[in-house]
């Protein structure tokens, strides 16, 4: 009996030392702050089929949209150093979609989109990546208000986004579904006697569940205990994107048009990487300053 006993004070005992060995390991191990500049280009393709039910509108949508980045190079403030890369396939989104009218000046709506991400590039210095294909799902819903005044027509829309990954991730990284909202001002203005729209529009985007739990107990010390800049600090949601636009759409006829557009983009993300052995966060602040030309085709049925 006493010889059971010891064994199970000295496992008991094991165990604490451990747990406290991996509390003190836990901690704030590195903070990088990264900038890229990139240049992308944009190629959408659409179709809409209307009609309508009991007098009420309803539109039926399909969208292909394909991204190529033409340049990128990103600065590590941590690394002290610039990578280039060379041109790649970024992305692709396959969209359905349905909308409804209720009343004139409102529209609701909620659209699934097959998303195809790539890494297929190769850097400056000629070392190849290897060739890296993975799906993710995005589903949103979606409430819009427009008025319109002469040629003019103003619209603001709240966009709700789901992004589903179907790789697996550590939940204090980031959420298995990542949450977003979205808030989109737009103006457009019809050139009176020709079949010419021009528009301009601002878009915010918001996180709402990335996670701060782990952040916000570990990463006040460093791995040795010591205090960080982040302590008694408190992380939360944040602004992570905004996107500005300007273009121009022609209505071949009555069925077809036609676009093309400039638009603006600033990004930032705050990446976790928690270290498998010791649990340590290595934080990067990463930002991203893009600007897209985007060329556009639609068929309105």
């Amino acid at each position: 009996m006493t010889r059971h006993l010891s064994t199970r004070r000295l496992l008991v005992l094991l165990l604490a030392v451990a747990g406290c060995g991996l509390a003190a390991a836990q901690g704030l191990k590195s903070v990088d702050e990264t900038t890229t500049h990139f240049t992308e280009l944009r190629i959408e393709a659409g179709f809409t089929k209307h009609f309508k039910i009991r007098d009420q509108s309803i539109n039926l949508y399909l969208s292909e949209e394909i991204f190529s980045r033409l340049q990128e190079s990103t600065y590590s403030q941590l690394a002290d150093n610039t990578e280039v890369l060379k041109p790649y396939f970024r992305r692709s989104y396959t969209t359905v979609g349905l909308s409804y009218t209720p009343i004139p000046y409102l529209r609701i709506g909620a659209d699934y989109t097959l998303k195809v991400h790539g890494n297929k590039f190769t850097a400056s210095d000629g070392t190849a990546n290897p060739a890296n294909e993975f799906l993710r799902h995005r589903i949103a819903v979606y409430v819009s208000g427009h008025y319109a005044m002469d040629e003019w027509k103003f619209s603001l829309r709240e966009k709700l986004d789901a992004n589903i990954r179907t790789d697996s991730i550590n939940p204090h990284e980031q959420p298995q579904t990542t949450l977003t909202l979205r808030h989109k001002l737009q103006a457009q203005y019809s050139v009176p006697g020709r079949p010419l729209k021009a528009y301009a529009y601002v878009e915010l985007w918001n996180t709402l569940n990335q996670p701060v739990k782990y952040l916000n107990t570990y990463a006040g010390v460093d791995k040795d205990g010591n205090a960080t800049a982040y302590a008694g600090k408190s992380f939360g949601q944040y602004l992570c994107s905004v996107r500005a636009q300007a273009g121009l759409r022609w209505r071949v006829d009555k069925c077809n048009s036609l676009g093309i557009a400039y638009r603006f983009t600033y990004d930032y993300s705050r990446d976790i990487n928690i270290t498998k052995s010791k649990q340590l966060i290595e934080l990067t602040n990463a930002r991203g300053f893009g600007h897209y030309i985007v060329v556009s085709y639609d068929l309105d049925w």
